[in-house]
């Protein structure tokens, strides 16, 4: 229960530093884009949790969910800066949004 309140606050705090990183790099002479697709293996047997994975990760600035594959074992997310450190960046969605969506009760 207490995983739905910390949820929007936690998500709001994600979407506004990706807006502003983002942002930044667009305003700024020199970008700092390096692209790269990942294979992101995750560990959320229900349905609803995988899709909510894939559109939290859509909806944050800077990624983008692709596909998911392998039956739902995995999920293909394009991501903006994860070029120069993509086990970083895998971990980071492993760590922060598949945790905290395991943790809802839906």
């Amino acid at each position: 229960m207490i995983a739905l309140l910390i949820f929007p606050f936690f998500y709001l705090k994600e979407i506004v530093s990706g807006a502003l990183y983002v942002g930044y790099d667009v305003l700024t002479p020199r970008s700092r884009i390096n692209p790269v697709l990942l294979r992101v293996p995750i560990e959320l047997d229900c349905r609803r949790k995988r899709l909510l994975l894939a559109s939290l990760i859509t909806m944050t600035p800077g990624t983008l969910s692709v596909d998911e594959v392998d039956d739902g074992k995995t999920i293909l997310v394009h991501s903006l800066y994860g070029g120069d450190n993509p086990e970083g960046t895998m971990a980071n969605i492993k760590e922060k949004y598949e945790k905290i969506v395991a943790s809802l009760p839906i």
